[in-house]
């Protein structure tokens, strides 16, 4: 598979399989794995710093995880795609506090300390945290 917006639809396959609801922090105007991800069955949420403009099939909402609130805590998986290295601790804590696995897609240069876990579906997947229940 290559082409445009690849990286999404295999992370959204990957998720699809695994979880209930998730949330997508940082989503802007990307939506599409939010997107494939609802498709699926399962309940997604895209959040940024701002809304985008335009019809969004995703539930969208303001939302800054560097003061998190806690509506968000019933999310089995919190999604981050590229996220700039600085949002790293303050998502790893959150996923902690929200007991939900943390998954993150880096760009190929980029990473963060050492993951849990790299998940390779089709694309390098890094789990930071993983649910407890």
């Amino acid at each position: 598979m290559s082409g445009y917006k690849h990286i999404e639809t295999l992370i959204a396959r990957f998720i699809a399989g695994r979880y209930h609801s998730v949330l997508e922090i940082g989503t802007g105007h990307n939506i599409h794995a939010a997107e494939l991800i609802q498709r699926s069955g399962v309940l997604v949420t895209c959040s940024d710093l701002t809304i985008p403009k335009g019809f969004h099939l995703v539930p969208y909402v303001i939302f800054d995880v560097c003061t998190p609130d806690k509506k968000f805590s019933s999310v089995d998986c919190i999604l981050a795609i590229r996220p700039i290295e600085e949002m790293m601790s303050s998502l790893i804590l959150f996923a902690k506090q929200c007991d939900a696995d943390l998954l993150v897609y880096h760009l190929g240069f980029e990473g963060y300390s050492h993951p849990h876990q790299i998940i390779n579906c089709g694309v390098s997947l890094c789990q930071y945290v993983t649910h407890q229940n």
